[in-house]
């Protein structure tokens, strides 16, 4: 190793030390990141937050099910703006898609009513043994 030589001009020290002090506090945000992310608190958080957003949408088709709606939102998601545009703070775009869907049959109907008052029978029976 002693015969070599550099391959580039030598680096100012000063600038070295700025990019290794650079280079340190990148890996300490991402270990925080890391951190944060696997933390089990954080984790049930995001894992309960899933849940709620999944009760929300069944509770929405349960709804327009009921409802007889025709009409369902299909997804809603932010629309990045144009490069080089302005946005005042609250003034994000959403862009809502919706699908026009066919009411249900009778017979799905009948088939969610009889599978709810099983579902009720069920609890009722499991709730009474349960007080014995």
């Amino acid at each position: 190793m002693q015969g070599r030589k550099p391959v580039g001009p030598p680096r100012d020290p000063a600038a070295v030390q700025a990019e290794i002090e650079q280079v340190q506090r990148r890996l300490a945000a991402s270990i925080d990141e890391l951190v944060d992310r696997t933390n089990p608190k954080n984790v049930a958080r995001r894992g309960l937050e899933k849940v709620r957003q999944a009760g929300g949408y069944l509770a929405e088709e349960a709804r327009a099910l009921a409802a007889g709606d025709p009409v369902r939102r299909r997804s809603s998601h932010p629309v990045e703006p144009e490069e080089g545009a302005v946005l005042v703070s609250g003034e994000n775009e959403v862009v809502t898609e919706y699908e026009l869907r066919q009411p249900p049959s009778p017979a799905l109907l009948i088939g969610v009513g009889v599978g709810v008052a099983v579902a009720v029978g069920v609890l009722i029976v499991l709730r009474r043994r349960s007080r014995r």
